[in-house]
C-alpha cells in the first residue's frame, strides 16, 4: 500500500498520532510511505522504525504563527495564509504524486494534501480533532480578514473522502467517524526508563514539557532547590545536561517520550494533543498549562477534567515556577479515572481505513 502523508508541522502532536496510526497499519499491510512535512527526519525515524518511508520537506499548512509555545501572531498568520492558499509552486509535488500511484492521500489537518487530492483525483483521508477554519473563526471579531481563508479552508476540509475525528473532538462533523484518543504506546516500563536515566527507584519524578515548540525554562534555578524530587525537562536544549536533581533532554535524544511519561509520577506542561493523549493513556496526574485565545483549549479542558487527575495553572505561573511549591500535594491527588486499559484510537482508525479501502476496491 502506497500512502502520501501530509502532516501539519504545528508542534509534534499531530505527527505523533499520524505515526502511531501508520505503525498500526503497517502490522496489517506492507506499506510505502511518503511524508510531506517540515518536521525533522529524526522524528520520523524514531517513530516509524523499520517501516520504509521517504520525506519531502514541504510546508503543508500555515496553522498559527507562534511567537512562543503560548503566544501566536495573528498578523503574520494572515500574511502567510494569503500566500499559501493560492497553492502555487506545487508542480514538483504534483508530478511526484502523479508518478507515485498512491492508494490515497492521508492528511492530518493539512489543507494542501486535500487540495492536491481533489485536483488529482486521488482518494483522501482526513484525521483531525480540529480544523484550521474552526480555529480561525474565533479571531473574526478581531480581524475580519480571516473571513476569506475560513471560507476557502472549510470547503477544502469538507472535500475529504474519509473523515476521522479523534477525541477530544472540537467540532463534531455529521459525516465524520469519531474515535478514541490516538497515542503512542510506551516501549519501556517506568522502572527500566528510570535506570537508563540514573534515577533512583524511590525518587519522585516530574516530567516538564511544552511539546514540540521551543521554550526556554526560566525556573530551572528554582527546580535545583527542590531536593525532594527529580525533574526531567524536555525542550529545545542544544545538548543533554544532568544535575543532581534534574536533567535537560533535547527533543532529539535517546529517550522515547511515551517512555518518559511512564517513568514520571506526574507531568507538568503545555496542553497539546500528543501530550494529553499519552498522559491519558498512562493515567498520570497532569498540571495543565493552556494557551490563551486558542479555541482548542476549552474542549481539551473538558476532556482533561473528566479523564485526567490534576489541576490547571496559568502561563505566567508556569513560567515563574510557582507550581514547584505545590508539586508534593499535586502528586497526592492522583486518582485513576479509568477502570480498564484504553482502546487506542489508532486501532479504530486502522479498521475504518481498511474497510474504506476494501469498499473502494469492490466498488
Amino acid at each position: 500500500m502506497k500512502i502520501a502523508c501530509f502532516i501539519t508541522s504545528h508542534g509534534f502532536g499531530h505527527a505523533t498520532r499520524t505515526l502511531a496510526l501508520i505503525s498500526k497499519l503497517a502490522k496489517t499491510s506492507s506499506l510505502e510511505i511518503s511524508i510531506f512535512s517540515t518536521l525533522p527526519d529524526w522524528f520520523f525515524h524514531e517513530n516509524l522504525g523499520s517501516i520504509p518511508f521517504q520525506t519531502i520537506h514541504l510546508k503543508t499548512d500555515v496553522g498559527l504563527v507562534q511567537k512562543t509555545p503560548f503566544e501566536h501572531d495573528l498578523n503574520s498568520t494572515l500574511d502567510q495564509l494569503d500566500s499559501f492558499l493560492q497553492f502555487e509552486n506545487n508542480k514538483r509535488i504534483i508530478t511526484l504524486l502523479e508518478k507515485g500511484e498512491f492508494d490515497f492521500i492521508f492528511c492530518d489537518i493539512s489543507p494542501l494534501g486535500l487540495h492536491l487530492s481533489k485536483k488529482l483525483g486521488i482518494p483522501s483521508c482526513l484525521l483531525e480533532n480540529f480544523t484550521w477554519d474552526w480555529i480561525y473563526e474565533e479571531y473574526l471579531t478581531r480581524n475580519n480578514n480571516f473571513k476569506k481563508p475560513i471560507e476557502q479552508l472549510k470547503g477544502i476540509f469538507q472535500s475529504a473522502n474519509l473523515h476521522i475525528q479523534t477525541t477530544p473532538i472540537c467540532n463534531p462533523a455529521q459525516n465524520a467517524q469519531p474515535i478514541n484518543p490516538i497515542f503512542r504506546p510506551a516501549k519501556k516500563d517506568g522502572t527500566v526508563m528510570r535506570k537508563s536515566l540514573g534515577i533512583k527507584e524511590e525518587e519522585q519524578v516530574i516530567l516538564v514539557t511544552t511539546g514540540g515548540i521551543p521554550q526556554k525554562y526560566s525556573f530551572i534555578n528554582k527546580i535545583k532547590e527542590d531536593h525532594n524530587r527529580f525533574y526531567i525537562l524536555t525542550g529545545a536544549f542544544s545538548e543533554y545536561e544532568r544535575g543532581s536533581n534534574f536533567c535537560l533532554l533535547p527533543h532529539k535524544s535517546a529517550h522515547y517520550f511515551p517512555d518518559l511519561i511512564q517513568s514520571a509520577d506526574g507531568v507538568v506542561g503545555k496542553v497539546g494533543y500528543g501530550t494529553v493523549a499519552e498522559v491519558w493513556a498512562a493515567q498520570k496526574p497532569f498540571i495543565a498549562v493552556f494557551r490563551e485565545n486558542f479555541r482548542e483549549s476549552q474542549p481539551m479542558r473538558n476532556f482533561i477534567n473528566q479523564n485526567i487527575s490534576g489541576f490547571e495553572i496559568g502561563d505566567q505561573m508556569f513560567q515563574r515556577g510557582d507550581w514547584i511549591d505545590d508539586v508534593g500535594s499535586f502528586l497526592e491527588i492522583n486518582e485513576n479515572k479509568r477502570v480498564s486499559l484504553p482502546v487506542n484510537g489508532s486501532d479504530q482508525a486502522v479498521r475504518l481505513i481498511t474497510e474504506w479501502l476494501n469498499h473502494k476496491r469492490v466498488a
